[in-house]
């Protein structure tokens, strides 16, 4: 399954449930964010492919180019709930 499509599929979810506008800006931020870093930086274009190895670089990414703590928290925090509920 590509990235790009479940990445949009969720959003859409998330947006049927009815989160503020501010909350679907950010999230839209933060995965396109890490869609571009998981095409550009590990070429990977299918979910299947994803490994909590390049999640873990990409959160190291995050953490070298000085985001606030609570910043990298609340990033992970979405990004988990995006694989938990795809």
């Amino acid at each position: 399954m590509l990235l790009e499509d479940v990445l949009e599929e969720y959003l859409y979810h998330c947006q049927a449930k009815g989160f503020t506008k501010k909350t679907m800006i950010n999230k839209r931020q933060e995965l396109k964010q890490l869609k571009e870093y998981l095409i550009v930086k590990r070429g990977i274009v299918d979910l299947e492919n994803i490994t909590p190895h390049d999640l873990e670089a990409y959160m190291r990414l995050k953490q070298k180019d000085k985001l606030q703590p609570q910043s990298i928290v609340t990033m992970f925090k979405l990004i988990r709930a995006f694989f938990l509920g795809v």
